[in-house]
């Protein structure tokens, strides 16, 4: 996977007990927006970065006929969504 951290736009469940779920999101890429589904989540992973906690959801998605896995980060402090790695 090739580190990427870009700001993307999330839309994402939250469920009663407070467990987020990321749903999909757009970005970016060469001047067209891309939507992406995601389509599993392999791994949730809470951690801390720079003394915020972050929530890192690995995940694998159909992009362009090709199952691609990556990362996705949201700051909890700031609700900010990453991608990080592709």
């Amino acid at each position: 996977m090739q580190l990427i951290n870009k700001n993307i736009d999330m839309i994402s469940w939250t469920s009663k007990d407070g467990a987020v779920t990321p749903v999909r999101f757009r970005l970016e890429e060469n001047g067209e927006m891309l939507i992406i589904k995601v389509d599993r989540i392999i791994q949730t992973e809470k951690n801390k970065f720079g003394g915020s906690p972050t929530l890192c959801f690995r995940c694998s998605s159909i992009i362009d006929g090709i199952e691609k896995m990556y990362e996705l980060t949201c700051n909890c402090d700031s609700q900010k969504w990453l991608l990080r790695k592709i």
